[in-house]
């Protein structure tokens, strides 16, 4: 097995990283709701409008030159967009995955905005590795760079996710569930 390096993503890496969460997030309940069952197609353009808004870091995890994991976090409030960025992404969203699939991501985002704390924190996400590479860490040296972070800026972290089954892997860095 070869060492995985931790990078500063930049935009040469956008479809590429694009491709390789949208394969890690297919099967999320809410990926699965906004954009249908087995929806490639749909979540890789949806993190290539993702990958370009994003503010704040983003690291990649690589093998060599290929793309196994990738980690995204924002200092709030930045880390939610403004109704006039909202705007301006409508198109590429509609574009990218349809009118139907951009209003059920403008649900969602919508949603879980509403429940980002009003204190000063440090946000994450998305989190993603390449399905094929799970069990090698990757996920646990990224999310330990965005620890280090936290602990930097005496910041606290908030994060949310779709899936029960991350709730462990993230209490191992000790997030606590603050609602459901």
């Amino acid at each position: 097995m070869s060492d995985i390096r931790i990078e500063t993503f930049n935009a040469d890496m956008t479809a590429e990283a694009a491709r390789m969460l949208a394969r890690a997030f297919v099967t999320n309940p809410l990926h699965v709701a906004a954009f249908g069952a087995d929806a490639l197609a749909r979540n890789e353009a949806f993190f290539r409008v993702g990958l370009t808004v994003m503010k704040g870091p983003r690291l990649v995890a690589l093998d060599g030159s290929r793309i196994l994991g990738l980690i995204h976090w924002v200092d709030a409030p930045r880390c939610q967009f403004s109704a006039l960025e909202k705007l301006k992404m409508t198109p590429a969203m509609i574009g990218g995955f349809g009118v139907r699939s951009a209003l059920r991501v403008s649900a969602w985002l919508s949603g879980w905005s509403r429940h980002d704390p009003d204190r000063p924190h440090l946000h994450l996400g998305p989190i993603g590795v390449e399905s094929a590479a799970q069990g090698r860490r990757i996920g646990h040296q990224l999310m330990q760079r965005y620890c280090e972070q936290l602990d930097r800026g005496g910041q606290e972290g908030y994060l949310e996710t779709d899936r029960a089954e991350n709730v462990a892997f993230y209490a191992r860095f000790g997030f606590e569930t603050a609602t459901e």
